[in-house]
């Protein structure tokens, strides 16, 4: 009994497989701030900043380019802060990462930092995920983190805060999007390989089970 010519069914079942087997990272939360500039941040930010009347804007909504605004975190009376503490859930996920893209707005200088954090709950302790040295004039960076230890978070909160030594220092924010990997999907999608070999197989087996039958 030969069965060497089943190998291209085979093998296209498992390149099929392998095409679909890695599971797609869903947004768990995304803001790319593109909505009207304001004082006032929205979808769910927290604004720590002065109280000044001027100091609305260290936490704000301003222009990055034509059609395109980000957000702005500026200021060291109190350090400007923007905390994202809208009950976020990761619990179901898996692969966690947050990405977004920051520059230093012109003024600062060495020792100026951006700080990227987050905590389980209120009850939880800030845990540092990067920091930036805001040195001045600069384009805009893309950043893509893990975070390996905040699955399975029921009220996952993050921020960005700055630590400047004068006002009208500080960093701007944009195209912000935690994601990650459902269990469920996951688990589909390590399956499908096994799944669409056995087809394959079965394929094969056909024309082999039709000449039994007429050999009968």
């Amino acid at each position: 009994m030969k069965l060497h010519r089943c190998t291209a069914p085979i093998a296209l079942a498992f390149a099929l497989g392998a095409a679909s087997a890695g599971a797609t990272a869903t947004p768990i939360f995304s803001d790319d701030f593109n909505r009207a500039l304001s004082d006032t941040v929205g979808n769910g930010w927290q604004e720590i900043e002065g109280a000044l009347p001027s100091a609305a804007a260290d936490v704000s909504i301003v222009e990055r380019s034509a059609a395109d605004n980000e957000m702005q975190v500026r200021d060291n009376d109190p350090n400007g802060i923007a905390s994202q503490l809208a009950g976020l859930s990761t619990l179901g996920y898996t692969g966690l990462t947050l990405s977004y893209d920051w520059a230093p707005t012109n003024n600062t200088e060495a020792g100026d930092l951006l700080f990227v954090e987050w905590r389980a709950g209120p009850a939880g302790s800030w845990m540092q995920i990067a920091s930036h040295a805001l040195l001045g004039t600069g384009t805009h960076s893309s950043e893509l983190w893990s975070l390996p230890d905040a699955a399975g978070v029921a009220d996952f909160e993050f921020r960005y805060r700055v630590a400047v030594n004068a006002n009208n220092e500080g960093a701007t924010i944009d195209n912000v999007v935690l994601s990650g990997q459902r269990a469920g999907d996951e688990a589909s999608a390590v399956a499908e390989p096994g799944s669409l070999a056995l087809a394959g197989l079965g394929l094969c087996l056909l024309p082999w089970i039709a000449r039994r039958r007429n050999r009968v």
